[in-house]
């Protein structure tokens, strides 16, 4: 079942091209936005659970349509950034090192399954606590005699805003095929147009001098 719902209402760049190329009439251009859109939602949910699972071969997965979609949206240097990275771990680095790096990008300062989060984020977060702003932020806590410190929360109650979301998917009809709908806009397949972009050189992924670092000596020394 699953297979088919993915088959049905998520693109893909060839089905999405099927759909585009028919006539006018028989074409339904909410529901093609809404497959392609439902497509790059499920790219961020994909990545977002492989980095919160800890799933460093996933996240390295999900990095190929990354780097067409900064393509398309102008992040060039995103993409070049991803897309270097992505050579070295796989051409250019030895295996002990590939290893290190890949060990070392997620970490889980809790221990709890599903709690890996980006080591940048827990640069900043340890940023955050040596501030002025965090010891305000206690003393006020302390002055309301909050108990509970406003570091962790709750998983939101999402009861409410799926059963509106629903209520609104069938009100719109937004899964359900209706030919010669139009839409006030159509909505580009970013991952094609990355595609396009690199194929014909109008984009390069090679880093620029001034983007580049270079370790030397001296970022070694105590």
């Amino acid at each position: 079942m699953s297979e088919a719902i993915v088959n049905k209402y998520v693109a893909t760049t060839d089905k999405l091209g099927d759909l585009r190329t028919r006539p006018v009439s028989e074409r339904d251009k909410q529901f093609e936005n809404q497959c392609l859109r439902n497509r790059d939602q499920l790219l961020y949910i994909d990545l977002c659970q492989a980095m919160n699972a800890g799933d460093i071969g996933r996240v390295e997965a999900s990095f190929l349509p990354w780097i067409y979609i900064f393509c398309a949206t102008g992040k060039h240097k995103y993409a070049a950034q991803i897309n270097k990275f992505s050579m070295n771990l796989r051409s250019v680095y030895p295996q002990d090192l590939c290893r290190i790096i890949r060990l070392n990008l997620l970490c889980n300062p809790t221990g709890k399954p599903n709690a890996f989060r980006a080591v940048d984020w827990l640069v900043e977060r340890n940023n955050l606590y040596t501030k002025v702003f965090r010891n305000c932020h206690v003393i006020m806590e302390n002055a309301f005699y909050l108990k509970n410190r406003t570091i962790r929360h709750t998983h939101p109650d999402m009861a409410a805003t799926i059963e509106k979301l629903r209520s609104h998917i069938q009100s719109t009809s937004s899964y359900m095929i209706s030919q010669n709908r139009s839409a006030k806009r159509v909505i580009e397949d970013q991952i094609a147009v990355g595609m396009k972009l690199i194929q014909q050189k109008k984009v390069s992924l090679t880093m620029s001098s001034e983007d580049r670092y270079e370790a030397e000596a001296e970022d070694f020394n105590n």
